[in-house]
């Protein structure tokens, strides 16, 4: 205790010599300096003040809806959150829907780029078995002349990758590399994932949607000034890769629909039409120069952000009491849910996201672990937080489309997950066994009687998952107006 009253005295000491006493020789010229300095600093302290006490009275005043997204990675968290956007704020949603061309060229670009590496080097494998005579179980085919001719058309695209990477983060292409930032420059070094192609990942509040807005308007405003809009999209590296794109758009579909190429996927499980960012079952259309997406590309576009980012939707129609939506969006890999915490205080309602697909999938970071395992430990802990007691939580249990296609395609449920048991392997069934797995575990650890909001969804069904927003919508609305007193 003795050192707390030390501190606490030299505190008030300090407060007591402010402002400084003059010193005892000074001159009129330099009292009248120091006077007019401290007016200075009480002028800008005071307006700091004022600033900050307008600030508080008017978040004070403002009511809004505040939205935390919870789930571990690729559960489709932000693909709720676009829905939200579209939902509530559509006019800036189109407006916005040009920002996303080069992520949406930049996944396509890398699904390509998979496909050309995987079937190399499953074709440097064959031939390397082939010179030291060794015998294969597997009962792949060397690649066919046509398909090696198809594979060099393609080179390009590799450019064209780096050229969308670069824009993404911010930077200018270096002649003589393509690092970009330490993250960046990890990301191209590495070596494809053999089972998926690899993502773009961009530090949280990097602003590439802004910088691509300003870069858009930018050529719009050079291209009216010059009378040229060819010329000046000729000019420009964005035009550069949509003349690309578009001139190898067909090769890209052929690519894809290749019956080799799709047997050898076929037989190394990997499935790129359930990852994310996937749009190689609409190359021509997404190829074409004058591309403008639409707003299930949006929904369907992914880069992995890294850390937590605040997003704020204005409606632009419907009642004052909601108008504002402050949606937290947190990174859902093992590294980075130690940041959830921070905004547990503060929300209105948690929307938790489970992958009902994972059930055959294992964790990026650590294959040793079940997707749909590390789910329900999520889950788990969520919902036996004491700072969440009071907190509503909606349940997605999302990717019914992808858990669709799997059970149809004959992959047992079963298999995976052993306490199924008698039960049919179809798709209903088995959702509301997931369904039912999930609200038992929400009343058994909840610290408190707590109301639950589950449903199946598709995120990319915007359709559906319009609905359930409105749900979601009139839920807050209602809590809302009880905070007022008005219920």
């Amino acid at each position: 205790m003795p050192s707390a009253v030390s501190k606490k005295s030299s505190q008030a000491s300090s407060q007591a010599s402010w402002p400084p006493m003059p010193a005892g020789d000074e001159t009129d010229d330099a009292r009248r300096r120091r006077l007019k300095d401290e007016a200075e600093a009480k002028r800008v302290s005071d307006m700091i003040d004022r600033q900050i006490s307008t600030e508080r009275e008017r978040k004070s005043k403002t009511r809004g809806a505040k939205l935390l997204l919870l789930g571990q990675a690729e559960s489709g968290k932000s693909t709720v959150l676009k829905n939200f956007q579209l939902h509530f704020a559509p006019k800036a949603f189109e407006l916005e829907a040009e920002v996303w061309r080069p992520v949406i060229h930049l996944n396509l670009v890398r699904s390509a780029n998979f496909i050309v590496n995987f079937i190399s080097t499953r074709n440097q494998g064959l031939r390397d078995s082939a010179s030291n005579h060794q015998r294969r179980p597997s009962t792949a085919s060397p690649m066919s002349p046509d398909l090696r001719k198809l594979c060099i058309r393609l080179t390009p695209l590799r450019k064209v990758e780096e050229n969308l990477i670069n824009a993404l983060a911010g930077r200018k292409p270096t002649p003589k590399s393509s690092v970009i930032t330490d993250e960046t420059a990890v990301m191209q070094q590495q070596p494809y994932n053999p089972a998926r192609a690899t993502e773009v990942s961009i530090p949280s509040g990097s602003g590439w949607k802004q910088a691509f807005s300003l870069q858009r308007r930018s050529e719009e405003s050079t291209t009216s000034s010059s009378r040229s809009s060819t010329r000046t999209n000729e000019l420009s590296e964005d035009g550069q890769n949509r003349r690309i794109l578009a001139a190898l758009g067909d090769d890209i579909a052929a690519l894809w629909k290749d019956a080799s190429v799709q047997q050898a996927l076929k037989a190394a499980e990997i499935a790129l039409e359930e990852q994310p960012g996937f749009f190689l079952d609409h190359v021509v259309r997404i190829t074409r120069e004058d591309y403008k997406p639409r707003p299930d590309d949006v929904l369907k576009a992914r880069v992995t952000t890294i850390g937590p980012e605040e997003h704020t939707i204005i409606a632009e129609s419907g009642n004052e009491s909601a108008k504002q939506w402050t949606i937290y969006d947190v990174g859902g890999s093992r590294g980075q849910r130690a940041a959830w915490a921070q905004f547990f205080d503060d929300v209105n309602i948690i929307i938790f996201l489970a992958p009902m697909s994972g059930f055959n999938q294992v964790l990026a970071e650590d294959e040793s672990v079940n997707r749909l395992t590390d789910s329900l430990r999520l889950w788990q802990t969520i919902c036996s937080n004491k700072i969440l007691a009071g907190v509503e939580f909606v349940l997605f249990l999302n990717k019914l489309d992808i858990l669709d296609s799997k059970i149809r395609s004959g992959v047992q449920f079963s298999s995976f997950v052993t306490s199924y048991v008698g039960k049919p392997n179809e798709t209903k069934p088995v959702a509301k066994y997931l369904l039912d797995v999930f609200i038992s575990l929400h009343q058994q650890y909840s610290p408190k009687r707590r109301k639950l909001h589950p449903h199946l969804t598709c995120a990319v069904d915007t359709k559906a998952t319009a609905s359930i927003i409105q749900r979601i919508h009139e839920v807050i609305l209602v809590g809302l107006l009880a905070q007022t007193n008005i219920l």
